[in-house]
């Protein structure tokens, strides 16, 4: 009996031995999970082998499965691998795996925002400056960490809101004002030139004008109007322009071509000339003939006729003519012998 007892023992020992311990998997295809992935392997349901492996804790066994299954049978089965892993870093993998960036960023932590930067450097491509522009607003409200924002949009080429921010915090760091504003202004200056940004901005106009006319009072006219040839034309800066232009125009067009546009509108003061209304022939041929008289009214017009007046015969009326004229025939000196005296005539009125 204790010989059998002991063979018995020995006999249970051996099974326990080679039985599965627990988180162990079973090389036995024959029983369990194992025969349900065995057996739609053999009828080719690899899909529902993927679906058993993944249950029954096989994760490798499901990605090697899955990958000769086609695409959309492996992107399912990457997925789902991803997300059983619980991992943050291979969260991040799957992320670059599946281009989701912009869930990379808003999910990223801030602590490592420079591992971040680097994935998308690396694998964003074309949506680098936008994920640059996403990841420096996140740092900039949420972590309220503005140095390292503005590293975000440096990369992102963001000019106006870079030199928002720099103008915002130059004069606290620089102390004095003109240091600061120099400072800004040779930053924004090599900004500008990274970037390639042409378009208006009012601070980077206004920064750089300001700067331009300090120079410029100092004598630096060229350096001022080195500083002003990178701004567009505008009104804030027309002005300082013409002035700097115009105390040398020979040296100035020389070195930046032609001249700027004029600042102001021109205006035409000159005073247009209106002649005198000119009198009626009536009033004229009056004030003529009074001056002629002494004062006194001329006599009227030949063939003019006051209102009111009877007409005169057009015999007397040429003969008033001929008077007026000086066309009279002369009176005979006196009647000679034998000649009859020469009629009276009678002299119109004058003025009358």
């Amino acid at each position: 009996d204790a010989a059998a007892a002991a063979a018995a023992a020995v006999a249970a020992a051996e099974e326990l031995a080679s039985a599965p311990k627990p988180g162990e998997k079973s090389t036995e295809w024959a029983e369990g999970p194992e025969l349900l992935i065995k057996q739609s392997l053999l009828v080719g349901n690899l899909a529902a082998a993927v679906e058993c492996c993944f249950k029954s804790g096989r994760n490798a066994e499901a990605l090697l499965l899955a990958s000769g299954g086609g695409t959309t049978l492996w992107t399912r089965a990457r997925d789902e691998y991803l997300r059983l892993q619980g991992d943050a870093f291979l969260s991040t993998v799957g992320n670059i795996m599946t281009n989701e960036f912009e869930k990379l960023v808003a999910s990223s932590n801030l602590a490592s925002w420079m591992e971040t930067l680097a994935i998308i450097a690396t694998y964003s491509g074309d949506q680098y400056p936008q994920l640059c522009e996403q990841l420096a607003e996140r740092l900039e409200k949420e972590k309220f960490d503005i140095r390292s924002a503005v590293i975000c949009y440096i990369c992102a080429k963001n000019f106006s809101k870079t030199v928002s921010i720099w103008a915002n915090t130059h004069v606290a760091s620089m102390g004095s004002k003109k240091l600061a504003l120099q400072d800004l202004v040779e930053k924004m200056a090599v900004l500008q030139e990274m970037t390639k940004f042409n378009q208006a901005d009012a601070l980077f106009n206004a920064k750089l004008t300001q700067y331009a006319e300090i120079l410029a009072n100092s004598g630096r006219l060229t350096a001022a109007m080195r500083y002003l040839c990178l701004l567009r034309e505008d009104a804030s800066s027309a002005i300082l322009r013409d002035r700097i232009y115009n105390s040398a125009p020979m040296q100035m067009s020389q070195m930046f071509g032609r001249q700027p546009a004029f600042p102001f509108e021109h205006t035409d003061i000159r005073v247009l000339y209106q002649p005198p209304v000119q009198a009626a022939p009536q009033q004229m041929y009056q004030q003529q003939g009074m001056a002629a008289h002494g004062g006194m009214p001329a006599a009227p017009a030949p063939g003019y006729q006051q209102p009111g007046m009877p007409q005169a015969p057009q015999g007397m009326h040429q003969g008033m003519q001929q008077q007026v004229g000086g066309h009279m025939p002369q009176r005979p000196a006196m009647p000679g012998p034998g000649m009859p005296p020469a009629p009276h005539m009678p002299q119109p009125a004058m003025g009358g």
